[in-house]
């Protein structure tokens, strides 16, 4: 593997485990808030449907800039700006919030 591709794969790992730390660290503050609330399944579902894609889109929107500034420094091809309106992201991006 190339030097690039380990750190890119590194930042993702990380980036992932930002996100899953995020996210039990926000549902322990709701259980403690809502105590009665976390059973509720209608609750959960909306935790999961809008909570988690909000972290995801957080940190993995970071991800790409860093992964963008990674690549400008290097030498490689820009990923930012995006080359089409309706690329793969943007695509992934509107069916997961249609959802």
């Amino acid at each position: 593997m190339t030097r690039g591709l380990v750190e890119i794969i590194l930042i993702d790992l990380v980036t992932l485990f930002l996100m899953v730390a995020t996210v039990l660290i926000l549902w322990y503050g709701v259980k403690k808030i809502f105590p009665g609330e976390t059973r509720d399944i209608q609750f959960f579902l909306t935790f999961i449907i809008v909570v988690v894609p909000f972290v995801m889109l957080v940190y993995f929107g970071v991800a790409v800039i860093n992964y963008d500034a990674m690549t400008r420094s290097s030498g490689w091809e820009p990923v930012l700006p995006l080359k089409s309106p309706l690329s793969l992201p943007v695509i992934g991006l509107i069916v997961s919030i249609s959802a």
